[in-house]
């Protein structure tokens, strides 16, 4: 009753920005139109994905590339006015990395872009037109939808290769000429912080690395353990002081739901204890339904411990990996009885498995070879591979000397921002110059 209630709320909502979005679309105001569907969409209520649908529909071929960025635009102006600030301003030049310097016109460089936000606001803040002159872009969105903005406003003057999360987003990108490649957000682990730990003593029947906020589901998590686990059990979840609830929350929470058991609760702490946690769990935890790639399922899997995710998660790729990594659940009682089948997991296995598919390692030759493959085709010329990163929240350079081979590329990239006010170039050099352990 409640989850219906929730819907219903939410179908009044997306009749709400339908109107929105005709009145956008009879001004011809088309940037604002996108943003309007990918809200729609994001509100997962009964009718939000065929309305989305159906809009995304009503936008093709009506407009030429270049009316996307008119100044009039309310999504325009409002990209404009947020990047300006000092703080977007350095969050925007800290999540745009070149992982490969310009050669020629034949060999071009290749720019990384890091957040959907960053993807969608890239084209109205830079001359596109100039930037894949010179290179060619990889999107690395930090939510998966059929609907992302950016399918209508990057063209293909030059390779765009999309980091895709979902089968439904890869058939999306085939549509617009985009080439999907088989890594996302969460693949870009440092191996050197994150590994697996042969003598690791095992003492938690899982973990849980989540936030204690709403859409993580704590709730969920409590109320399944309280009515279906039975037996002993030995827990431990990690969150951030800074995000959400504290650790008194999840301790009253606990003691609500009546969960049988004992918890260890961590806040705040460093790469190697949660490294540890996940070495000595017999499996992760995502109770959420929603989100970017978890990069804690990723981070579990390299450490040859299995993840537990719903079956239709949006947002963790689940096609990618076989029953041995990832059990999924649909309800509360499958969700304790996926737990209990990780009881002896092949951590071994999972780990040799993993560290083929996952790791800033296998991610850079996964892109390398994409990119590669592309540019022999089309050019017939690849002198240099990509640049090697890690993500530890935002991105670094594996060796933070690259980033001193592409301060060329930072400046030309400050040459191309539509105003002088949306890039920075010295602060986006300093800022990746550093060392991730930093």
């Amino acid at each position: 009753m409640k989850n219906s209630l929730i819907k219903l709320k939410r179908d009044l909502i997306s009749v709400y920005f339908s109107l929105h979005f005709l009145k956008f679309y009879f001004k011809k105001q088309y940037a604002s139109c996108l943003n309007v569907i990918a809200r729609i969409e994001l509100l997962e209520s009964n009718i939000s994905d065929w309305v989305s649908g159906l809009f995304f529909q009503l936008l093709k071929n009506k407009y030429r590339p270049s009316d996307i960025i008119s100044s009039n635009d309310p999504f325009v102006k409002s990209v404009r006015n947020r990047f300006t600030k000092e703080n977007q301003l350095k969050f925007l030049c800290g999540n745009i990395i070149v992982l490969k310097s310009y050669i020629s016109e034949k060999e071009k460089g290749v720019i990384l872009l890091n957040y959907t936000e960053i993807i969608n606001a890239f084209p109205f803040l830079f001359d596109l037109n100039k930037i894949q002159q010179r290179y060619h872009i990889v999107l690395e969105p930090s939510w998966e939808s059929p609907y992302q903005m950016y399918y209508k406003l990057y063209q293909d003057s030059s390779f765009v290769i999309v980091e895709s999360l979902s089968a439904r987003e890869i058939k999306m990108d085939k549509k617009h000429n985009f080439i999907d490649v088989p890594v996302c957000a969460g693949d870009w682990i440092d191996e050197s912080r994150i590994f697996r730990d042969d003598k690791a003593e095992i003492k938690y029947d899982f973990c849980a690395i989540a936030n204690f906020k709403p859409f993580k589901r704590h709730d969920f998590l409590f109320d399944s353990l309280s009515k279906y686990w039975k037996g002993d059990l030995k827990y431990a979840l990690m969150a951030s002081a800074h995000v959400g609830h504290n650790k008194d929350w999840a301790e009253q929470m606990i003691k609500k739901y009546n969960v049988p058991g004992s918890a260890d609760i961590f806040i705040d702490v460093p790469v190697e204890q949660v490294n540890r946690v996940l070495n000595q769990s017999k499996c992760h935890v995502l109770c959420s339904l929603r989100e970017g790639a978890n990069r804690a399922n990723f981070e579990s899997l390299y450490t040859g411990t299995p993840v537990v995710v719903h079956k239709n998660h949006i947002g963790f790729p689940n096609f990618r990996f076989d029953k041995t990594m990832v059990h999924n659940f649909t309800n509360a009682e499958n969700f304790v009885g996926a737990i209990k089948n990780c009881a002896a997991p092949d951590k071994a296995g999972i780990a040799a498995k993993a560290r083929k598919m996952i790791g800033s390692n296998a991610a850079t030759i996964i892109l390398n070879e994409t990119i590669k493959k592309a540019s022999l085709e089309k050019y017939g010329v690849w002198t240099k591979d990509i640049f090697r990163k890690v993500n530890i929240v935002h991105f670094y350079y594996f060796d933070p000397n690259d980033c001193r081979s592409c301060i060329d590329d930072y400046e030309y990239i400050n040459g191309a921002a539509l105003d002088k006010g949306y890039y920075d170039s010295a602060y986006a050099i300093e800022r990746l110059s550093k060392s991730a352990v930093s």
